[in-house]
């Protein structure tokens, strides 16, 4: 019994305070590997869909339409229909504009889902990129709201398409099993471009010292990258 309470020497003491310290210094750096092998994984089950060629021309568009996309109506669009040199339209007239926008979308989704469906998506691709270069081209020029309605409205058209036809176009081009994969892919492409675009552009806009220049400068972009997509 006396042997029994003993209390434990200096060594082991030591030895049991490494144990703890070896277990805690695991359990800090097991996220870290959770969140690497997870990268990993996910970079080793995108490469074969990048070898696949029209997968890679597809999410590098669509990574090239978010860029533009966000640096031409996130970033510019507002600055340049605000500007007291231009339209100056106000706070709620602008509020008005993306609400437009936005029933456009809602109320031509149905449609233009059918007209993908009948065309087919690359046709539909390309046509939504053209018809967004096309108007990002036009805004610039637009006088009065009656003109920026109609760019608007075609740009609202073509960002319809580019909402349905590229997801519709990755789930054909691959496997069942490899979809949702494929769709990972394609929303991180549009993602980065996305990061990338509206910083870009806004600093593209400063370095010319012009919105309008800046704006054609995104349509540019985007009818490029549909011609290389062709």
């Amino acid at each position: 019994d006396v042997v029994g309470n003993e209390k434990p020497s200096g060594e082991e003491e030591n030895k049991e305070e490494q144990i703890k310290r070896g277990s805690n210094t695991a359990n800090a750096k097991r996220p870290t590997t959770t969140t690497s092998s997870a990268i990993q994984d996910a970079l080793g089950q995108w490469a074969p869909l990048l070898s696949i060629p029209s997968v890679k021309r597809t999410v590098i568009l669509n990574g090239c339409y978010w860029v533009a996309l966000s640096g031409a109506q996130m970033t510019l669009l507002p600055l340049m229909l605000t500007n007291p040199a231009g339209l100056a339209l106000s706070a709620s007239s602008l509020g008005k504009i993306y609400m437009g926008m936005s029933v456009v979308q809602v109320f031509g989704n149905p449609s233009v889902a059918r007209v993908v469906d009948r065309i087919g998506k690359v046709p539909s691709i390309i046509g939504g990129c053209t018809a967004i270069s096309t108007a990002m081209f036009a805004v610039p020029f637009c006088t009065d709201t009656y003109q920026l309605a109609i760019a608007l409205g075609f740009w609202s058209l073509g960002s319809t398409a580019l909402s349905t036809a590229p997801m519709a176009h990755m789930a054909d081009l691959v496997p069942t099993e490899k979809r949702a994969q494929a769709l990972a892919l394609l929303r991180t492409a549009g993602d980065i471009g996305f990061l990338f675009g509206a910083t870009g552009t806004g600093a593209l806009a400063n370095w010319t010292g012009s919105m309008d220049l800046a704006m054609q400068g995104c349509s540019a972009f985007l009818l490029t990258a549909t011609c290389w997509y062709t």
